[in-house]
């Protein structure tokens, strides 16, 4: 059982089957000697996990897991799949209190907005908005765009694994009275009308990924969100990726039609924000890891739960992991961008 690409974003993975593939990974562990997962620093090579079947476990995990504690004892779900950053000087008030558990994932959706032409647009429309998220995750940064950021607008989130909009339709849906949808499908072929909204989104997506280009997956990404967008509309867009990917990002937007408005860079909240969070993020993968029998196997699952447990962390940024080390190089950095499709 190859949990990095044999697993099924189609698919809800419960309690009971989650237990049976992580022991069947651990099992596997006997006859694997590829060493996939770096044992020093949690990397994993592009070549060797898909972002379908590694987002099939994650969201699967984080339902089943529930309420855990944070190190100060603080119950929360984890939902805020999202790296985010600490909320910059420069940006004045802080928008949430520091002892929320999951405060940096919230600056990264508070963050978008975070440009005073926005704020101008939204002025003008009383708040009344109409915002799709390309990626939406289990909904949690719809969620809070809808009852903290723009208490007026609607919003239509929409993510490829079904794990992920379920707990969006069980845990965001219902608090909202209809003014949040959640949508199973890929961004890029689900029925929306185009033309249709004030913003898309896209906040830590697997888009633009690759070190220096623009794949023709890319492409069809933006075209889309050129064609959702209402004349006038903004696209806005957060995320870490490789550094010399931006450009060829921007150039190709621009190409489409977009115009680059402004542009934050991020990185050094980005990986404070990594430093604060470490001892919450320790105390979640000890509770959520120790969920799981084959973890307790004599020697694999030792051996299993520590590749478990780096990988976790690296897709976390952790301190000590490669793609923290990569946003403390320069050769990730973490950006918050604003486009505007013409009028």
């Amino acid at each position: 059982m190859d949990i990095l690409t044999a697993l099924n974003p189609e698919t809800q993975y419960s309690q009971g089957k989650l237990q049976l593939i992580f022991g069947a990974w651990v099992a596997s562990g006997l006859f694997d000697r590829s060493g996939t997962i770096n044992a020093d620093d949690g990397d994993v090579s592009e070549d060797d996990y898909t972002k379908q079947s590694i987002y099939a476990v994650l969201y699967s995990v984080y339902r089943e897991i529930g309420t855990v504690t944070d190190e100060h004892g603080t119950p929360y779900e984890f939902t805020f799949n999202t790296w985010g950053y600490d909320w910059p000087d420069a940006w004045g008030n802080r928008p949430n209190a520091d002892n929320e558990p999951q405060r940096f994932g919230q600056n990264a959706y508070t963050g978008l907005f975070e440009h005073p032409e926005v704020k101008a647009y939204a002025a003008e429309r009383d708040g009344e908005l109409h915002i799709v998220e390309m990626g939406c995750g289990t909904g949690a940064g719809a969620h809070h765009i809808c009852s903290k950021v723009w208490p007026k607008c609607t919003y239509v989130a929409i993510d490829m694994q079904m794990a992920a909009i379920e707990t969006c339709r069980r845990k965001h849906v219902p608090e909202l009275n209809g003014r949040l949808k959640a949508v199973h499908g890929d961004a890029t072929k689900v029925d929306i009308a185009e033309g249709s909204a004030d913003f898309v989104v896209i906040c830590e997506t697997h888009v633009a990924e690759y070190d220096g280009q623009v794949t023709d997956e890319d492409k069809i990404f933006f075209e889309r969100v050129f064609a959702t967008l209402k004349p006038g509309g903004f696209f806005v867009w957060g995320n870490a990726i490789p550094d010399r990917t931006w450009e060829p990002c921007f150039a190709y937007l621009e190409s489409v039609g977009m115009k680059k408005v402004r542009v934050h860079d991020v990185t050094t909240d980005a990986v404070r924000a990594r430093d604060l969070d470490k001892a919450r993020v320790q105390v979640y993968v000890d509770q959520a890891l120790g969920k799981f029998h084959g973890f307790k196997i004599p020697v694999l699952g030792k051996k299993r739960r520590r590749q478990a447990e780096l990988a976790l962390k690296n897709f976390y940024r952790d301190p000590g992991t490669r793609l923290y080390e990569k946003m403390t190089d320069g050769t990730d950095s973490y950006r918050v961008a604003l486009f505007q499709k013409p009028a």
